[in-house]
């Protein structure tokens, strides 16, 4: 599914000075605004279904677990991963806090990672082996304002969370297992959990500047800026916009209609711009992903091609878009990954290069591959030990580590999950992606 940005024309001349006020003024909403708005889209569609599905939809205050990794048929989430199987949860603790339970580990070698996600997509604790037992147990979710009731407790920033738990599957004869031991975390449902009023009441018109402006003046309601952030917002008021009125964006005047339209078109055009490489690099990465601040831009541009990312300390996300030399990724050439001996990427738990076209998901291809990394069956080293990854669409000659492309434009994202100290001292140095055609 497309994110709340969808294609529009380009900026015109603003007609009035309130229609050019109103646009300066939500173009910094709008951006501080997309993670919220594209959480709250993925947690509607996932949550519309009366009981739990194998691919990743629930009820609220309940978990679905896939059983199977993800393909390019899988289109909830922008840029999955293609190694792990997904649950996932979207949980209301406005009727009270939610009990997690964490099934014994039965394998030590087996990562796992429950990663909780505010209403902004801040990943603001993750549970897995480094912090969690390995008989397990439970592990209460307390939201704002609410009591532990004693235990191994989480305080939760919103009152309401994403739940995205991955587990790592060790090739297709260990899927089993891993489901198995997916199958095992549970929630305790809150009698009369309902969805937040703003995710019940979706707005989808087909209209998209006035839908992404009408559900964030609905989510802001409810999940309204800290005081910190409140100043940010001073000039809509001189706008004629109070974000904690009850607003219909389309019965306001034409020439707020109009600016509020114009600031979709420039907040949409900016993060797009800023997803990519400013320097046209090879590759890039950022160490504060999952933890934004007051970097609402850097927050926008990670759940418009990344959402739900980890935190640094648990999974860096390196992207490439252009090849060395600074040419955009397309698969109408062919291109090599090479790591040299000695040089493979420095992850602790495991590591892989995922492929996605355009449209920001997997592509599909002959081979059912969306990924290369340290568990392919048959990765083929070469003689002098370096690794040698070609990315193309056409088949080579030579396929063993062959990462197919579509016949367009595609990036590529190299995950890392538990990094080793040097990845995150800037010691270690991806090598560019090289067009040999």
């Amino acid at each position: 599914m497309d994110t709340p940005f969808a294609s529009a024309p380009a900026t015109a001349s603003p007609a009035s000075p309130q229609q050019a006020l109103v646009a300066a003024a939500a173009v910094p909403l709008a951006i501080y605004g997309y993670a919220l708005v594209e959480t709250l889209r993925t947690c509607r569609l996932q949550t519309s279904v009366a009981s739990a599905t194998g691919y990743g939809r629930a009820p609220i205050n309940a978990l679905s677990a896939s059983e199977r990794q993800w393909t390019h048929e899988d289109r909830d989430i922008v840029t999955p991963a293609n190694d792990l199987l997904y649950f996932c949860g979207w949980i209301n603790l406005a009727q009270g806090p939610v009990t997690l339970r964490v099934p014994p580990l039965p394998d030590a070698k087996r990562y796992y990672v429950i990663e909780l996600l505010d209403v902004h997509t801040n990943n603001f604790e993750n549970l897995g082996p480094r912090n969690v037992p390995a008989e397990g147990g439970e592990i209460e979710l307390v939201g704002p304002g609410q009591q532990a009731s004693g235990g191994h407790a989480v305080p939760c920033p919103s009152s309401l969370v994403w739940l995205l738990g991955r587990v790592l599957v060790q090739g297709e004869p260990d899927l089993p297992a891993a489901r198995a031991f997916e199958q095992g975390f549970t929630l305790t449902r809150t009698p009369g959990a309902a969805r937040p009023r703003c995710v019940a009441q979706w707005r989808d018109s087909g209209r998209p500047a006035l839908d992404f402006f009408q559900n964030l003046f609905n989510a802001l309601r409810e999940f309204p800026p800290a005081d910190a952030e409140q100043g940010a917002f001073t000039l809509l008021r001189k706008a004629g916009i109070r974000l904690e009125d009850e607003i219909e964006v389309a019965s306001l005047r034409p020439a707020i209609v109009a600016g509020l339209e114009s600031a979709y078109r420039q907040a949409k055009a900016l993060i797009e711009a800023h997803t990519r490489s400013q320097g046209r690099k090879s590759w890039g990465y950022s160490l504060k992903l999952g933890m934004y601040g007051d970097d609402w831009l850097q927050r926008a541009c990670t759940a418009m091609k990344g959402l739900g990312a980890l935190r640094a300390d648990e999974a860096i996300y390196a992207m490439a878009d252009f090849d060395a030399d600074g040419a955009p990724l397309d698969g109408r050439h062919r291109y090599e990954l090479r790591f040299a001996p000695g040089m493979l990427p420095p992850a602790q738990a495991f590591w892989s290069v995922s492929l996605y076209g355009e449209d920001r998901y997997f592509s599909a291809n002959e081979i059912g591959r969306y990924a290369v990394g340290d568990r392919t069956p048959g990765l083929r080293m070469e003689p002098d030990g370096s690794l040698a990854i070609p990315v193309s669409h056409s088949r080579p000659a030579q396929a063993d580590n062959w990462l197919p492309a579509p016949a367009g434009p595609f990036y590529l994202i190299l995950r890392l999950y538990h990094p080793a100290p040097c990845l995150l001292a800037g010691q270690y140095a991806i090598p560019a992606v090289r067009r040999i055609d």
